[in-house]
């Protein structure tokens, strides 16, 4: 078993991984709450953050798509999204793996918590080359 978790630890250590900063205008942004600061980070470029909502009220952002290209058309790539509020607390997050294509790539992601949108301030999305 310890042997196990020594070779996993290594595995892990070998992977790529690649981290960019991208900025995205407000525009770019589904402009819903406070939500103001996107941050991104992995290979390639991110176009647009699209909030989902529930279909009642009280609305609720419980899902998010990332309009994103990605850097290597051959890779598979996993896609993480985490919310914050004003305090830089996590309010929720997600991810979506087995991510590949060209052009650009619409991935939605489900939440794990259903967040008020006057919660939300800041959104991270890191995209993972595997």
């Amino acid at each position: 078993m310890k042997k196990a978790l020594v070779l996993l630890a290594l595995a892990l250590l070998v992977l790529p991984v690649y981290a960019v900063l991208i900025e995205l205008s407000s525009s770019s942004i589904d402009q819903i709450g406070g939500t103001g600061l996107v941050e991104v980070n992995g290979p390639g470029s991110v176009s647009g953050v699209k909030w989902i909502l529930t279909n009642n009220a009280p609305y609720r952002v419980n899902a998010v798509k990332i309009l994103w290209t990605p850097a290597n058309v051959n890779s598979e790539y996993t896609v993480y999204v985490t919310i914050y509020d004003n305090n830089d607390n996590v309010k929720a997050y997600g991810s979506a793996g087995d991510q590949r294509g060209s052009g650009t790539i619409t991935t939605e992601i489900e939440l794990g918590t259903n967040v008020d949108p006057k919660d939300i301030c800041k959104v991270e999305v890191i995209i993972v080359e595997e």
